[in-house]
């Protein structure tokens, strides 16, 4: 019995210790095939341009994210001329304009729906870049596949209890996919992203296009069309407004 219960912790220890250093590996080949996360956490500001279009095609608009190391985000949608959506979150607290309430006035975000303008400080700089450094807890999951091909699995849990499954191409190391796992109002939800078109500019070997699918079908997609890591952002860029007078 105590042999057994001996062989039993063994194998759950070493076990471990395999996962580990797999998981140590693969953030390595992660971290080569996108230029170095060193440089990319260096570059703790990054402004990214992009198109956006829903999944049934139509027109695409402008979108921007403002990112700032370490969670500071914002979003603006340009919906229709003159007409922009915000979203935003200044490492404290969230906030949004939404013009097709009739007001341009700013709005406090409640607080899921402020976790969910934070999330936008990882689209660059993500769980795999920061490598637990902002409290993030990293685990490797196996294998598994997508549309026929081989990846890897890293899963990564936030401290506000956000939980992003990473799946990498077992060739190139990339994200190929993201799975996020979240709470809203007390109800689970899931999305799924595929990054894709990647290009290297500067050394930096990054996704162009980012589409939302469900059930296979596009629901939805960004283009982007520059990472501008070089401009210089104000703190006071995510700060919420005061109200017009």
């Amino acid at each position: 019995m105590v042999r057994t219960l001996l062989l039993l912790v063994a194998f759950v220890v070493c076990n471990g210790i395999v996962h580990a250093q797999t998981l140590q590996s693969l953030l390595t080949e992660y971290h080569k095939a996108i230029g170095g996360a060193d440089k990319l956490i260096a570059m703790n500001t990054v402004i990214v341009r992009a198109k956006s279009q829903g999944g049934g095609g139509g027109q695409k608009r402008p979108m921007t994210f403002t990112i700032k190391l370490p969670d500071k985000a914002r979003m603006d949608y340009s919906f229709q001329p003159g007409l922009t959506y915000i979203q935003a979150f200044d490492g404290t607290m969230g906030w949004t304009v939404q013009p097709w309430t009739g007001s341009l006035d700013p709005q406090p975000l409640n607080e899921d729906n402020a976790k969910d303008a934070k999330r936008i400080a990882r689209m660059v700089h993500n769980d795999l870049v920061m490598n637990g450094k902002d409290g993030t807890k990293l685990d490797y999951k196996g294998k598994d596949e997508i549309e026929g091909s081989e990846v890897y699995k890293i899963e990564a849990t936030r401290k506000d209890g956000t939980v992003v499954i990473y799946f990498l191409d077992v060739d190139s190391y990339l994200i190929v996919k993201t799975t996020t796992k979240y709470s809203e109002s007390g109800v689970a939800v899931e999305s799924e992203m595929f990054p894709s078109d990647y290009k290297t500019v500067s050394g930096l070997t990054l996704a162009y296009t980012f589409e939302t699918k469900s059930n296979g079908e596009v629901t939805g997609a960004n283009y982007v069309e520059v990472y501008d890591f070089t401009s210089k952002v104000d703190d006071a860029f995510f700060t919420m407004p005061a109200k017009k007078q």
